[in-house]
């Protein structure tokens, strides 16, 4: 999958545990997620909108997997914020169309026909309901289920807590918030990750030496 760049890489492994990149974008205040009676983060981000595509109010999705595909069976788009709105505004759109235009997903949205509606959404982050979300291999997690896990080292003993994933050149990187209250970084690579067991909230990991 397509990666962003983020922190300087330190290391060219191939990742042990593909990650699905369905989440915010560094930097961004991160919208309030709506969670179900399991616990699970019911909608999960996906994308922004990045521009208008035609001049009925077709909105341009770009998605942060780099691959608009997973995206397209979405039957509702929750958006927060927009150029137009309030910070923090959520929305819920129905998909009335949508379809593949270059890198982009192109949705038409019940209520938004004109390209001023349109304009106003621009810049917001899109956000799909889990169900409606292609299933994972058993060796990939969306960046939602990492947040809040507890990252242990081989032997049992706690190194922190994911409290992000941020995407990088070569692979992705876990961020850890450490006992002490600082971060430090975990690349999702082989050589350092040896387990990430969403379900059970919990990563084994070898940290690289230095960190």
């Amino acid at each position: 999958m397509a990666r962003e760049g983020r922190p300087a890489h330190r290391d060219g492994q191939e990742p042990a545990e593909k990650v699905r990149r369905m989440e915010k974008v560094p930097g961004d205040q991160e919208p309030e997620h709506s969670r179900g009676l399991s616990g699970e983060i019911d909608f999960l981000d996906v994308g922004r909108i990045v521009g208008l595509h035609g001049v009925r109010g077709k909105v341009k999705v770009a998605a942060f997997s780099g691959d608009p595909e997973g995206v397209l069976a979405a039957r509702t788009l929750r958006l927060t914020g927009g150029r137009g709105t309030a910070p923090g505004t959520v929305g819920d759109y129905e998909v009335v169309t949508a379809q593949r235009a270059g890198g982009c997903a192109v949705f038409a949205l019940l209520g938004v026909d004109t390209l001023e509606a349109a304009e106003n959404l621009v810049k917001a982050v899109a956000s799909v309901r889990r169900k409606e979300l292609p299933s994972l291999p058993e060796d990939e997690f969306y960046w939602a289920d990492a947040v809040g896990c507890l990252v242990v080292d081989e032997g049992g003993a706690p190194l922190g807590k994911v409290v992000a994933v941020e995407p990088g050149a070569a692979h992705d990187w876990l961020v850890v918030r450490r006992p002490g209250g600082e971060d430090g970084y975990l690349p999702v690579a082989a050589a350092f990750l040896r387990k990430v067991d969403t379900a059970a909230r919990r990563v084994v990991a070898s940290p690289p030496e230095g960190w």
